[in-house]
């Protein structure tokens, strides 16, 4: 069951008991909470399934949420969203697990934080654009375009120099 305050925490206790094939779905909504120490999120939203597996139990899922980010052309705080599809086999009992993230310890306890914050912030765009439509800062101000035009005319860069790869090996002679 979720935990209030934190709500990606699950108690699986109750699956652990069951056969291979039980099934449970769960959804989640919360306005805005934290995923781990450093990313703040809002309008969060998923559902996930838990299914009991002979190793342990698979969680199948989607999640959206918005986060905070900066637009690379503009430097505009913005709102980013992410929808976010986990998949992922949690073992148990954790004799030696690969990786500690999927694994669910002798509590119980299955914790999605780790792992979604993970997938949340590949999630993000490399380069995100506050709009597809944004025009940058000035490269000779640094006005932001998209409020007002500085009336500088933007110049073309002037053509970046050539690499020229030379080699000093001899070919083989034949």
């Amino acid at each position: 069951m979720p935990n209030i305050h934190r709500p990606l925490r699950l108690n699986v206790g109750f699956m652990l008991n069951q056969t291979a094939g039980y099934v449970r779905v769960m959804d989640f909504a919360e306005d805005k909470f934290s995923i781990g120490p450093d990313l703040r999120v809002t309008a969060f939203s998923g559902q996930i399934q838990l299914g009991r597996t002979p190793q342990g139990v698979i969680v199948q899922g989607q999640f959206a949420a918005t986060l905070p980010t900066e637009c690379v052309r503009c430097l505009k705080p913005f709102a980013q969203s992410v929808r976010t599809h986990l998949q992922d086999l949690f073992v148990y009992p954790p004799p030696n697990p690969i990786d500690p993230l999927l694994a669910i310890g002798e509590d119980a306890i299955l914790d999605l934080e780790p792992l979604l914050r993970e997938y949340m912030l590949l999630d993000v765009p490399m380069r995100p654009l506050c709009t597809p439509e944004c025009r940058g800062l000035c490269p000779v101000c640094g006005t932001n375009l998209n409020l007002s035009d500085c009336g500088h005319r933007s110049q073309a860069a002037p053509p970046s120099p050539s690499i020229r790869i030379t080699s000093s090996a001899q070919p083989p002679e034949g």
